[in-house]
């Protein structure tokens, strides 16, 4: 902003505006008019402040760029070449208002990430409340000894430890919530139930531990900023098994 940007072309009792203020700020407002403007702010102390505050802020916004400017120009004089200040690289005195507005508009947009973010994110609750549901179904389900094995490369490979993919989908948790859902069965084509879903914000639990509900057992652990839990029944051969070998993976 230039004195001609403020409003130098008005009379200087005219009514004021959100420009003049802008203007005094940043100390470009024309002498008649700042007087006019500090005659109002003495009969307006809440106002006052207000300019008084931005007035401030623009003053440790503009020693930034200038000690940013002294020390590129140290460093630049040191190379035999002068750096040009920070005002001519601005081509005009930085306007409070719209740096106000640009850190306004990066905050909201942190915010707003912040929380697509959270709401991406599953319980440890939910998930076993999940995977208790998904064993309550798969054993409802009819597989057996003939049901064919599915091949997914995103299943943890369980074969080693006699479990087989029988069954493979993702569900949704919430509006933003999903999960990935396995069911394997043992030899004795018991079922084996295996959730996993995004914990970006979760501490790391890299060792399983166990939670028993009545007959259902979930082992649980947070690793490679996924949420994990294996389910099935407290007697079912290779259920821990299944949870050691995708916690030494």
């Amino acid at each position: 902003m230039n004195p001609t940007d403020s409003s130098a072309d008005h009379p200087a009792d005219s009514p004021l505006s959100e420009a003049d203020i802008q203007a005094y700020a940043d100390g470009t407002l024309s002498p008649a008019r700042a007087a006019f403007l500090r005659d109002y702010l003495v009969r307006d102390p809440a106002e006052a402040r207000r300019v008084a505050f931005y007035g401030k802020l623009n003053e440790q916004i503009q020693r930034s760029f200038q000690s940013a400017d002294d020390s590129s120009a140290t460093i630049q004089g040191a190379r035999g070449r002068s750096a040009p200040s920070a005002r001519a690289r601005m081509g005009k005195p930085l306007n409070v208002f719209r740096a106000l507005r640009v850190l306004a508009m990066l905050a909201i947009a942190l915010i707003a990430g912040s929380g697509w973010l959270a709401g991406t994110q599953v319980t440890a609750q939910a998930l076993d409340n999940a995977a208790m549901m998904a064993l309550a179904q798969a054993g409802a389900a009819p597989f057996s000894a003939t049901s064919p094995t599915r091949t997914d490369p995103s299943a943890p490979n369980l074969a080693a430890i006699g479990l087989r993919l029988v069954d493979q989908r993702v569900i949704s948790l919430g509006v933003l919530q999903r999960a990935s859902e396995y069911v394997y069965l043992n030899r004795d084509n018991q079922p084996v139930v295996v959730l996993s879903s995004l914990a970006l914000l979760a501490r790391a639990e890299p060792q399983w531990s166990a939670r028993r509900i009545g007959e259902v057992r979930l082992l649980g652990w947070t690793a490679r900023r996924q949420r994990f839990v294996v389910a099935g029944n407290a007697r079912t051969h290779g259920l821990m098994r299944a949870a050691d070998v995708m916690t030494m993976r």
